[in-house]
């Protein structure tokens, strides 16, 4: 019983020492989001990804793929060149783009790469680039759904672009299912937004996937290792669409 509280309260102190760090400056956007990290902190979260099931999610993405969020390139590596033949980094940020060119050319990616500079909401410049309803085989999506600013529109607009049979590939932090750690969660998202950019610590960003459609896959689970009390979980896994 006395370790299990004190596995909890170090549970829930983890997320302060994200706040204090990103409060005095000491790095931004300290979570696992590539968005606005320098070169350096995305070696350290590629490396800690490395203890994750992400690599060999990243690895099952095939066909015409788009990726939601690329940031500055820490997934491209993990593709399997023989079985992806068009890859979309969808990156509205324009500051990233650099970072993200360098990383597809180091990768080797270059010839089957495309930076779309737009989100999902963008129709009109996504059919410029050919992402049209029912014209992708694979989504893959790795903590983006914490800051956008319209998830459940977005998942749903996603969901629309996969072809029947096409696949949604997750790695995301969501909601707690444990009610004190939820209530946690609660009080450290007061200031957790404006500290991590626009991060929100208590969607339920497993519902809005699930919800976004029919699936006739839905493989999305808990890692392991994380404890039922983490104030930062997460889901990982692959759906496939109906049809």
């Amino acid at each position: 019983m006395a370790l299990h509280v004190i596995k909890r309260l170090q549970a829930y102190s983890e997320p302060a020492l994200f706040v204090a760090a990103a409060f005095y400056g000491l790095f931004p956007d300290p979570l696992m989001k590539s968005d606005s990290l320098s070169p350096g902190e995305d070696k350290i979260i590629f490396k800690k990804e490395l203890e994750t099931a992400l690599p060999s999610l990243v690895a099952q993405a095939s066909g015409t793929v788009v990726e939601v969020g690329p940031g500055s390139g820490n997934q491209l590596c993990r593709y399997d060149k023989a079985r992806v033949s068009r890859i979309y980094g969808m990156e509205p940020n324009a500051d990233l783009h650099d970072a993200l060119r360098a990383t597809i050319k180091q990768c080797g990616l270059s010839d089957i790469y495309t930076i779309v500079p737009c989100g999902v909401e963008d129709l009109a410049r996504l059919e410029s680039f050919g992402i049209t309803q029912g014209s992708v085989d694979t989504v893959l999506s790795v903590q983006v759904f914490c800051s956008v600013p319209q998830p459940k529109e977005m998942m749903v607009a996603l969901y629309k672009v996969l072809k029947p049979g096409g696949q949604m590939i997750v790695y995301e932090h969501v909601e707690s299912k444990d009610p004190l750690s939820r209530a946690v969660q609660g009080i450290y998202q007061v200031l957790w937004p404006y500290l991590m950019g626009n991060c929100n610590l208590t969607r339920p960003t497993g519902d809005y996937i699930l919800k976004a459609g029919e699936w006739s896959t839905a493989d999305m689970t808990t890692p392991e290792k994380e404890d039922p009390w983490m104030v930062i979980p997460h889901i990982s896994g692959r759906l496939v669409k109906a049809g």
